[in-house]
């Protein structure tokens, strides 16, 4: 995998100058959004419509919308949390069954299906410190175990971190550090391993404005959570991702009016939380 960071490493130094280019953005109509989780921790879904390129606020969760998750005759109603601000409900999903997503809003009705892979248990968590062509780039490894080596499986981590350095002037920054999704080809039976690239030597120690969002710090609290989702899930999320450069919408698994987004049954693991500190960096060696 880490031949892929190279690659962009690569990329990222040939096209390292910069030049002013003026984009043509055509605006469209906003269109609805419906992100949607069962979960072995609660159920959730967001319902909120897209926003310009150029609108740097996000969206507030769309209120007076009827929300149903429904599986083998049982039936959950998720009203709207005002402290969530979301359709929010303590229901959880169990490994194998499938689940049913009913939206009506606003006189129109969407709806999709997703049934809930198992879990992938965190085994064990590291900081590296890693030579890469001329960087010196910090990733954070994570080996966890894939329960059912047999089949063919995907799975979606999200790294958070809570920063109290004086950078953000008192106010702690909370935020998505880093999120991807991933399949298990190509990894060792039974065993899944992910490497999140998060930082280069440089950009720490340059600690330009313009990077102090991708900088860890001293002291930052670090989270860290690898879910694993069905192929639909997978399809939006890498979508998603690759259409972030190139303005394509992903690919939606939410059925009914035009809508983007989608609704997944997802196993959730955790690994522990980490007081960010540059003593505990191990140093691997090419």
């Amino acid at each position: 995998m880490k031949r892929i960071y190279i690659i962009v490493l690569l990329a990222v130094g040939l096209t390292a100058c910069t030049k002013e280019i003026d984009f043509d953005y055509h605006e469209v109509e906003p269109q609805l959004m419906i992100e949607g989780r069962v979960t072995n921790e609660g159920s959730e879904v967001l319902i909120t419509r897209t926003r310009s390129v150029l609108d740097s606020v996000k969206s507030p969760c769309l209120t007076g919308a009827e929300v149903v998750i429904t599986t083998d005759g049982v039936i959950e109603h998720l009203p709207y949390d005002t402290r969530t601000r979301s359709y929010h409900s303590a229901f959880r999903g169990t490994v194998g069954q499938t689940y049913h997503l009913s939206v009506n809003f606003d006189g129109h009705h969407y709806e999709a299906t997703s049934t809930m892979p198992a879990p992938a248990p965190i085994k064990s968590t590291e900081f590296l410190w890693q030579s890469v062509v001329d960087e010196r780039i910090l990733f954070y490894e994570v080996y966890a175990a894939d329960t059912e080596p047999d089949e063919r499986n995907y799975f979606w981590y999200r790294m958070d971190r809570q920063s109290n350095h004086p950078h953000f002037k008192n106010k702690p920054q909370t935020d998505a550090y880093r999120w991807n999704v991933f399949e298990d080809r190509g990894h060792l039976p039974g065993q899944i391993t992910c490497d999140v690239m998060c930082m280069s030597q440089r950009a720490v120690d340059e600690d330009k404005e313009e990077n102090w969002k991708s900088i860890l710090y001293e002291g930052d609290i670090v989270t860290f959570k690898l879910m694993t989702i069905d192929r639909s899930t997978f399809d939006f999320l890498k979508s998603l991702r690759a259409g972030q450069s190139g303005g394509a919408n992903p690919i939606s698994n939410i059925k009914g009016d035009p809508c983007l987004g989608y609704f997944t049954a997802t196993s959730i693991t955790h690994a522990d939380t980490i007081r960010f500190s540059f003593a505990n960096i191990r140093e691997v060696s090419k």
